[in-house]
C-alpha cells in the first residue's frame, strides 16, 4: 500500500472515531432509532398491505414497543425492589467478608496487622462514600436513559415516515446497473440487524428462566432479580455473562452462602452458556451476523470505549450491517472476509 493511501486510511479511521466519540449524544439515539425502525419494518409493511395508512402502522409499532417496554420495566422494578432496598445491608456483609479475609491473612500468613486493619477501615469509609455517589449517579443515569429513549423513539417514527424516500435517495446514488444489488444489500442489512436484535431479546427471556430456576434450586437470595439482571447483561457478548456471573457469586458470598450454593451458581451459569452457544443461538438466530470471535470482541470493546454501555449493545448489529455492505463493495470485500467466519466468507 502506498504511503499516501495508508495515510488516507488512517485519517479516515481517526476522523470516524472522533465523530463517533464527540457526536455520541446525537448518534446513539439515532442508531437505536434506526435499529428500532428496522425491527418494526416487517410489521409496518404487513399493516400497510392490509390497506391501513402509514400513520396507523407507525402508531401500532410505537404502541407495541411502549407496551413491551412497560411490562419489562414493571417486572424489573417489582423484582429488584427488595434487592435495592437491602443493598446497604449487602454492602455491609461484603465488608464483613472482606474483614474476615483480612483477619485470616493476618493470622495465618503473618502480615502486619495494625496497618492492614487501618487500611481496611479506610476502604470501608470510602465504600460508604462511594455508595452515596453511586446513588446520585444512578438517578442521573436513569434520567439520561429515558431522555435518550424518547429521542430514539422520535427518530424511529420519523425514519418510518420517510423510509421510502431515504431508500430511493440511497438507490439514486448507485449506478443503475447495480441498483438491484444495492436493493438486496439494504434488505439483507435490515434483516441482519432486525433478526439479531429480536433473536437476542428472545434469548434473554430464555436465559432469565434458566438462571431463575437454577438459582432458586440452590437457594440464592434475590434469585429472580439476579437472574433478570444476568440475562439482560448477556446482550453484551462475552463480558456481560462474566459480569452477571460475578454479581451472582458476590451476592452468594454476601448472604453467607455455602460452598454448594457457590458451586450451584457456577454450574447454572456454565450450563446456560453451553445451551446458549450450542443449542439456543443456532436454533433462534438462524441468520447470525457471522462475525468471528476476534471481530466480535474487538468491536464490543471498541464501541464500549467510545459509546459506553450503549456501544456494547449496538456494536454487533452495526458491525454486522457494515459487514453486509462490505461484502458487495469490491475494494472492501477483504475486510468483510476478515470480519466473517467460514472459508467462504
Amino acid at each position: 500500500m502506498k504511503p499516501q493511501k495508508t495515510a488516507a486510511v488512517l485519517l479516515i479511521i481517526a476522523l470516524t472515531v472522533a465523530i463517533l466519540y464527540y457526536g455520541s449524544g446525537f448518534l446513539i439515539p439515532l442508531a437505536f432509532g434506526i435499529l428500532l425502525a428496522m425491527i418494526f419494518h416487517p410489521l409496518a409493511c404487513w399493516v400497510e398491505q392490509k390497506g391501513m395508512p402509514r400513520w396507523v402502522s407507525i402508531g401500532l409499532s410505537l404502541f407495541i414497543f411502549i407496551l413491551a417496554f412497560g411490562i419489562l420495566s414493571g417486572v424489573m422494578v417489582i423484582q429488584t425492589r427488595s434487592l435495592v432496598k437491602d443493598w446497604p445491608k449487602i454492602q455491609e456483609q461484603l465488608a464483613k467478608q472482606e474483614q474476615k479475609i483480612e483477619q485470616y491473612i493476618i493470622e495465618n500468613i503473618g502480615i502486619v496487622s495494625e496497618e492492614r486493619i487501618n487500611k481496611a477501615k479506610d476502604r470501608l469509609a470510602e465504600q460508604q462514600a462511594a455508595m452515596v455517589n453511586m446513588a446520585k449517579g444512578f438517578v442521573g443515569s436513569v434520567f439520561s436513559f429515558f431522555t435518550g429513549l424518547i429521542f430514539a423513539l422520535v427518530y424511529m417514527v420519523f425514519i418510518m415516515l420517510v423510509q421510502r424516500r431515504l431508500i430511493k435517495a440511497g438507490l439514486d446514488l448507485v449506478p443503475k446497473s447495480r441498483r438491484n444489488e444495492a436493493r438486496e444489500v439494504m434488505h439483507s442489512a435490515r434483516q441482519t440487524a432486525s433478526e439479531y436484535l429480536t433473536g437476542r431479546l428472545l434469548l434473554i427471556g430464555i436465559l432469565a428462566l434458566i438462571y431463575a430456576i437454577g438459582f432458586l434450586i440452590f437457594g440464592l437470595q434475590y434469585a429472580i432479580p439476579v437472574a433478570l439482571l444476568a440475562a439482560v447483561l448477556s446482550i453484551i457478548p462475552y463480558i456481560g455473562n462474566i459480569i452477571g456471573g460475578l454479581f451472582a457469586l458476590m451476592l452468594g458470598v454476601a448472604t453467607g452462602g455455602s460452598t454448594t450454593l457457590l458451586l450451584g451458581i457456577i454450574g447454572t451459569m456454565t450450563l446456560a452458556q453451553v445451551l446458549e452457544n450450542n443449542v439456543l443461538t443456532p436454533w433462534i438466530m438462524s441468520r447470525e451476523v457471522n462475525l468471528n470471535p476476534l471481530a466480535t470482541f474487538a468491536t464490543v470493546i471498541g464501541f464500549s470505549l467510545i459509546w459506553g454501555v450503549a456501544g456494547s449493545i449496538l456494536a454487533i448489529p452495526i458491525t454486522g450491517v457494515v459487514k453486509k455492505i462490505f461484502e458487495h463493495v469490491d475494494g472492501l470485500k477483504p475486510l468483510a472476509f476478515a470480519l466473517g467466519t467460514g472459508d467462504g466468507e
